[in-house]
């Protein structure tokens, strides 16, 4: 039985879970799409999308905040100001990275503003080999990276030799190119020196 069973340990101690979990949820704000085991991607989708809830409610204070200060009612824009100023400060103790912090509150809290819930999604891969896990891709839903239909190997490597050849093709049709310029002088000497038989058996 599963009583006050609150989450999964996956085999780690406190710190080293808590670690690797800020780890992942800030590589998928940044990157949008990240691939994990089946296990570790539902621990993180809880942590991520509880942060992107947190950030639409400071989003939400800081707008207020500025309409607040725009009528001159510097009391209430204050409350507000420390208002999404706590928001701001609580999500940073997941996400170190400024950069990936300020993408959270300016880009992915407002593009969520009329979605309840759901911002991300697990898709199934498969097996891995090795260890025999399930792997997983967790990413966010409806984003301008996301819309995209996920490119398999060999459709990444036939477009990339679409736009640049790589280097044995290269070194093939230079191969090609210089065999053909040496068949071309070969076919003249030959129609020389059927034009000297030729010649000489007219004078003949």
């Amino acid at each position: 039985m599963r009583h006050r069973v609150d989450h999964r340990k996956l085999g780690r101690t406190r710190s080293h879970r808590k670690a690797m979990l800020n780890n992942m949820v800030t590589s998928l704000f940044d990157k949008e799409r990240i691939q994990t085991t089946d296990a570790k991607a539902k621990e993180a989708r809880r942590a991520a999308e509880r942060l992107i809830t947190r950030a639409k409610k400071g989003y939400v204070a800081y707008k207020e905040y500025q309409s607040l200060k725009e009528a001159g009612k510097d009391v209430d824009a204050k409350q507000m100001q420390a208002n999404a100023l706590a928001h701001w400060r609580i999500a940073s103790r997941v996400v170190r990275k400024r950069s990936v912090l300020k993408k959270l509150f300016d880009e992915i809290a407002p593009h969520y503003m009329e979605r309840d819930g759901g911002y991300t999604r697990i898709l199934k891969i498969g097996i891995r080999q090795g260890d025999n896990a399930r792997t997983v891709m967790l990413e966010l839903v409806e984003t301008e990276k996301t819309k995209k239909p996920m490119m398999k190997k060999r459709q990444v490597a036939e477009a990339v030799d679409e736009v640049e050849p790589t280097d044995e093709k290269a070194k093939k049709s230079a191969k090609g190119k210089d065999e053909k310029k040496e068949e071309k002088p070969k076919k003249k000497k030959a129609s020389k020196k059927k034009a000297k038989e030729e010649a000489s058996d007219e004078e003949k």
